[in-house]
């Protein structure tokens, strides 16, 4: 969770109501994020992921607000018509953009310093260190239309921000701190760029150019971001814009010329989420009346209409951790105040102990670990691409999601192996030989099952160098295996994700459990991986039938 500093009388000011430290830091830490220290006019926060709108002052400010009843409901936002376009050319790397135009903006030191924060939090947080989203701020009374996002030479030049000499892009990589400290997201033959008539103003995901430096002069912004997924640069442009919007700013959206489409952002959607009466008395077990919720909902920034015994409840822009009723309960024990619920001692007294698989993984981390393993862990959410396309084997049947989120994660994971060849191509520029293990679940359809899915715990260990090979990797297996003392086989397999001859199966109690082998260089040029790579995946509840551990 990101632990921020914020300006104690900047936040005063844009709450608009004088407290003593002692009533600020009461609020803030009922509201969920968790103040660490008070310093002179410095206050350090400890922030919930879960809340990137409270990342910026100004989104704190709004919630503070709206918990004390100043300006309570859902905060509308008002958005000017586009007065510019950018036309957004093909762009492999980074093929989505969002831009909004920020009118009357106050330069004072506060507030380039609230806006530098903002921008580098959200860059490291959901911008997944810039590789998913980057953004640009300039002075947009210096760029001159017509404005193109496009794929330039190396070569084409620019003067950094903070530097006095031009550049080629090839060289700000190689000489400026954010040009080495980003490389790894540029490949050798594409470089993004936004032009104007005047020529490069901003190198995404690197920097920007010192001609559209934001100063203490500047009247009027562009922010400009670019990336992997639509939606997600949509949410971040959405937080930006909102927090200049605190201050007085006028957001103005932009038109997105793409080939065969336009589309205009940033786009400021409410949402509507019906929330059961019954479920908030269930969960909370706190027997409120309907305009009591209604009030609680208002005090953390909604509005909700009661209809019948449900309620419609308006869900603000900003807010894209709602996902499901039970995060409206939440906020509703928010603004009740956890310190009002009443504590009741447990009536059922139990005996904890660790589960039996739980033992075997234990065993299984102490022996790669002995091994000269690094354990990673990745999200059991992914998408079929990964999990099919890019190993090179045909699409099966997956646990979908029907309503996710990101396009990153839109079925749960039938297979470890995935997640760590992701892994290493995130991973490129750290010194090899890479040996890395995840033990975690998979999940899989099964129709006799109650769920229709079956969760099964696996182990996938690779390793990753010059001379990775199938010798190495089947020496590890055998290792790990005869350290639970079981027999098994080791027969041949064709599996599509692996070198043909390379690759074999592992055979226990007449059962199939696992595989290992040198993965096919098809895929590793899928996964832009440039070393060889040996792996393994075992399913370790089948270990369960002789328990050595």
């Amino acid at each position: 969770m990101p632990t921020l500093s914020y300006n104690k009388n900047d936040l005063i000011s844009l709450v608009g109501k004088k407290m003593s430290d002692k009533e600020l830091e009461e609020i803030i830490n009922l509201i969920k994020p968790s103040v660490e220290e008070m310093r002179g006019e410095e206050i350090i926060i400890e922030q919930c992921a879960d809340r990137p709108d409270l990342f910026g002052i100004e989104g704190l400010a709004r919630a503070i607000r709206s918990y004390l009843g100043i300006e309570t409901g859902v905060k509308k936002y008002v958005l000017e018509n586009p007065s510019i376009s950018i036309t957004a050319e093909i762009v492999k790397q980074r093929p989505f953009i969002g831009a909004a135009v920020v009118r009357n903006f106050k330069a004072s030191d506060k507030a380039i310093e609230s806006l530098m924060n903002i921008q580098e939090v959200l860059h490291e947080t959901m911008g997944k260190k810039r590789e998913k989203v980057a953004i640009g701020i300039h002075d947009f009374d210096k760029i001159f239309p017509p404005i193109k996002y496009t794929q330039v030479k190396g070569d084409e030049r620019m003067i950094p921000l903070g530097e006095k000499e031009e550049m080629s892009l090839k060289e700000i990589l190689e000489k400026t701190e954010k040009g080495k400290k980003y490389k790894h997201l540029i490949a050798d033959s594409s470089f993004p760029a936004y032009v104007d008539s005047k020529g490069i103003f901003s190198f995404p995901p690197i920097l920007n150019s010192e001609r559209t430096r934001v100063t203490e002069k500047t009247k009027n912004l562009l922010i400009e971001l670019t990336g992997t997924e639509k939606k997600l640069i949509n949410q971040v442009l959405t937080i930006l814009v909102t927090n200049f919007a605190e201050r007085g700013c006028k957001i103005e959206s932009v038109k997105i010329r793409y080939p065969g489409k336009t589309e205009v952002t940033p786009e400021l959607k409410e949402e509507v989420l019906e929330l059961n009466l019954k479920d908030v008395k269930k969960i909370l077990g706190l027997d409120l009346s309907p305009k009591e919720i209604i009030k609680l909902l208002e005090r953390m920034g909604y509005d909700a209409t009661l209809i019948k015994e449900k309620l419609e409840v308006v869900i603000p822009c900003y807010r894209f951790d709602i996902l499901h009723p039970v995060d409206l309960i939440e906020d509703i024990a928010i603004a009740y105040g956890y310190n009002n619920f009443k504590p009741e001692p447990p009536n059922i007294f139990s005996k904890g102990k660790f589960l039996e698989i739980e033992k075997i993984c234990s065993k299984a981390r102490e022996l790669m670990v002995g091994f000269g393993f690094q354990e990673v862990i990745r999200p059991i959410l992914t998408n079929k691409n990964k999990q099919f396309d890019k190993m090179g084997l045909k699409e099966e049947d997956v646990i979908e999601i029907e309503n996710f989120v990101s396009e990153e994660y839109t079925c749960m994971r039938k297979w470890i192996l995935p997640g760590l060849m992701e892994f290493l191509s995130f991973n490129k520029h750290v010194e090899y030989p890479q040996k890395i293990f995840e033990i975690g679940d998979v999940v899989l359809p099964d129709e006799k099952e109650e769920t229709m899915s079956k969760s099964l715990r696996k182990i996938a260990f690779l390793t990753s160098h010059s001379k990775a090979s199938f010798s190495e990797i089947k020496s590890f297996t055998e290792s790990f295996l005869t350290n639970f003392g079981i027999e098994f086989k080791i027969d041949e397999l064709k599996h599509n994700s692996f070198i043909e001859g390379r690759v074999a199966k592992i055979v226990f109690d007449k059962k199939e459990i696992g595989f290992f082998g040198e993965i096919s260089p098809s895929v590793l040029e899928k996964w832009e991986i440039e070393m060889p790579v040996a792996a393994c995946e075992i399913e370790l509840e089948a270990l369960l039938e002789h328990p050595t551990y």
